[in-house]
């Protein structure tokens, strides 16, 4: 019986999901594989979690949080640009961008919604846990590592990035151990109508192949019916289980108007042949930097689905170095693709 297999092994599952109007037992077999129907349209490449770390109206519900846009021409001279109060509920979001079939007769459809909201869970507590920790070099907390984890799926899951050379490698290493049950993904969403997708082909530059081999690929390495744990979750474990191979640096600032801020594009990279550092917003107080040994990362992507890794590490904990936060803030417009956002309109509370 599929439950009843061990965790840390890795083999293809029957199915690579289970639709929520399956019969049961097949649904009590397979929960971690589950999709469920639900009406929601607009789907957000950037977690609405994540932005409501930079709303400029925390005290008010959920719901009815904003953050500023601020457009790219803003950084450059004259510096004026109009800086619009958008709401998160809408931002960084497009419709149906990751809807896998609708349901016939009624306003629902299958989605990465409850996917991703595992991984989506509990961010606000882990970052707020974060701004606790003492200053200094200490094991990864289990915060951090639920922080890391999402950051690193919204590489793979933002639209923009499919064209992004460093996004594109890792999701070719990921998507390139995919067994034959994945193509399940491949099927369904290249059943959808073009005509409904047209805008999302057209706002990111995708053919409609290259979306739905896109879409399928982030359906399987986050299925758990393809493998469990699943093959974002198996490279995310190897790739964080050797502390020699990385480093992690977390920044917090402590001032208002000394602000971090986040990118349509979900991160910002520096590289030269030995290493690459991934620069990774949490919040408006804090950032983090990922750097990786190449050598390390070429080895990896060929075996990581076969090794059982455990996380382990060190972060090195720096309050107030505002060099670093104004350079990863300046690179972080420099590879933006249309506008950077905020908690304030002023661009100097970014480069000051």
């Amino acid at each position: 019986m599929i439950m009843s297999e061990r965790p840390s092994e890795y083999r293809p599952m029957k199915h690579a999901f289970i639709l929520s109007d399956c019969e049961y037992p097949e649904c009590s077999q397979k929960p971690f594989a589950l999709l469920t129907a639900n009406p929601t349209k607009e789907h957000h490449f950037v977690a609405q979690t994540e932005q409501r770390q930079h709303a400029h109206n925390p005290e008010v519900s959920p719901q009815n949080q904003n953050v500023y846009q601020l457009p790219l021409s803003l950084f450059h001279k004259p510096f004026r640009a109009h800086t619009p109060s958008v709401n998160i509920i809408s931002n960084l979001a497009a419709r149906n961008l990751y809807t896998l079939t609708f349901v016939d007769h009624s306003p629902n459809q299958y989605n990465l919604e409850s996917w991703f909201n595992r991984h989506e869970s509990g961010y606000e507590d882990a970052c707020n846990l974060l701004r606790t920790l003492h200053s200094g070099r200490l094991k990864v907390p289990d915060a951090l590592w639920r922080v890391l984890r999402l950051k690193f799926l919204g590489i793979l899951r933002n639209p923009y990035n499919h064209q992004n050379l460093f996004a594109h490698r890792l999701n070719k290493a990921i998507s390139s151990h995919l067994p034959e049950v994945g193509f399940e993904f491949v099927r369904l969403i290249s059943q959808r109508d073009p005509k409904h997708i047209e805008a999302i082909m057209k706002d990111y530059e995708f053919t409609f192949l290259g979306y739905v081999n896109w879409l399928s690929n982030l359906y399987g390495m986050l299925s758990e019916g393809v493998s469990q744990p699943s093959l974002f979750e198996r490279m995310f474990q190897a790739a964080f289980s050797q502390p020699h191979a990385f480093k992690i640096n977390l920044y917090r600032y402590t001032d208002r108007h000394s602000l971090c801020l986040f990118g349509d594009s979900s991160f910002c990279l520096q590289a030269d042949k030995q290493t690459a550092s991934i620069g990774l917003n949490i919040s408006h107080d804090m950032f983090a930097i990922v750097q990786f040994d190449l050598q390390h990362w070429h080895e990896l992507k060929h075996h990581f689905h076969t090794v059982n890794a455990k996380l382990s590490g060190d972060v090195h904990i720096i309050d107030n170095d505002h060099t670093q936060r104004i350079t990863c803030n300046r690179l972080t417009i420099h590879q933006a693709r249309q506008a950077v956002y905020g908690k304030s309109p002023n661009y100097r509370d970014y480069l000051d």
